[in-house]
């Protein structure tokens, strides 16, 4: 069951195996870890924010990286997992987990050097008021790193209505109404990055939403390297 895949994973620590990217079940999460850390800075020190965390597997990867880093998400039960994670990492990081929303912590303004956060921020109804908080509580000249679902490469409405339905998005982001929102929130020095415009990446979206999105922690790491050559191909 799910205690004993955890306590497994956890069991694999010692060894150096997990926590590893390829421990996830979707090449779309691979990839997009990987172009993640191509915007941090160098590891080494600094407090860093992770939103949407889950069951943690970001927040140790990004812990190694950085002096102290925080997981927050909404659902309990994979604070819960996270947090026996963690406990089981011991000093190999500073993690810290809240079951909680944003905006509901109360992190003191001026804390954190980095915030991340993965295909989240199209979830959260009050992503304008998230966002302000992370604003709030950002250092000067922090940097916040995020991806979010568009799905401009899928052409059927069905389809686009379906993954709406199954992963409860509230809105899909466009590079345009991202960057008015985020402008209108008072971030500044804006970038952006399309991934997964593939037709390899179109046709394994379609195949997760038809069929979900775990494509095995076997075939992920395979499918993320001809995901990779797919991408690089495009111009």
């Amino acid at each position: 069951g799910v205690d004993v895949k955890h306590r497994l994973l956890r069991a694999l620590m010692p060894l150096g195996i997990y926590p590893h990217i390829n421990f996830t079940y979707s090449p779309f999460k691979i990839l997009e870890y990987e172009a993640m850390l191509e915007w941090l800075p160098p590891p080494g020190g600094g407090t860093a924010l992770d939103i949407g965390c889950g069951d943690g597997l970001h927040t140790m990867l990004l812990g190694r990286r950085f002096a102290r880093t925080c997981g927050v998400d909404v659902n309990e039960r994979f604070i819960a997992i996270a947090r026996e994670h963690a406990r089981a990492f011991g000093a190999r990081a500073n993690l810290e987990f809240f079951a909680q929303p944003l905006e509901q912590v109360g992190f003191a303004a001026d804390t954190f050097d980095v915030v991340l956060s993965v295909c989240v921020l199209e979830h959260i109804p009050n992503h304008e008021e998230v966002l302000r908080e992370c604003l709030r509580i950002m250092k000067p000249g922090a940097r916040i790193v995020f991806s979010v679902d568009t799905l401009e490469t899928i052409a059927e409405p069905d389809l686009v209505e379906s993954h709406r339905r199954q992963h409860h998005v509230v809105r899909y982001f466009r590079e345009d109404t991202l960057r008015e929102l985020l402008a209108r929130t008072g971030f500044v020095n804006l970038e952006f990055r399309p991934l997964f415009r593939s037709d390899l990446a179109r046709d394994l979206f379609r195949e997760g939403i038809r069929e979900g999105f775990n494509f095995g922690r076997l075939r992920a790491p395979r499918l993320a390297a001809q995901l990779r050559r797919a991408e690089a191909a495009m111009p």
